[in-house]
């Protein structure tokens, strides 16, 4: 179980980096000029918020999920909510408290408990 829980929690780090390509790419090619300076600029923007998804797995998704687990009452929408909730909060108390950045980093955490769950499906004993 532990192994399981590692694998997927290292799926949900990924997060930052494809949201930070995604992003990158929109704002780059919208620009007029320096689109490369752009996009590396919006990918090492997300990853250094990388820590908001880190801690919001380790704060709310991994427990919750946990939790929900010994109760056999896994909802893949209440681990997404936590991941988004622990996103906004995280972000809130780093300073983000409005914008742009709140709502990139809340989406960011839910995208990495969403890959959290894919992990864990990914490396299920029924799919092995």
């Amino acid at each position: 179980m532990k192994h399981r829980l590692a694998k997927a929690v290292f799926y949900s780090l990924l997060a930052p980096i494809i949201v930070g390509l995604t992003l990158g790419i929109y704002y780059a090619l919208g620009a007029q000029s320096n689109g490369s300076q752009i996009f590396f600029s919006v990918l090492l923007s997300a990853i250094a918020n990388a820590h908001i998804v880190g801690l919001s797995m380790a704060v709310f998704v991994v427990p919750g999920y946990l939790l929900m687990y010994k109760h056999n009452k896994v909802h893949y929408s209440g681990v997404l909510t936590l991941g988004m909730l622990g996103g906004a909060l995280f972000s809130y108390a780093f300073g983000a408290g409005a914008g742009f950045l709140l709502v990139v980093n809340a989406v960011m955490a839910a995208l990495g408990s969403g890959l959290f769950l894919y992990g864990l499906r990914r490396n299920s004993p029924e799919h092995a």
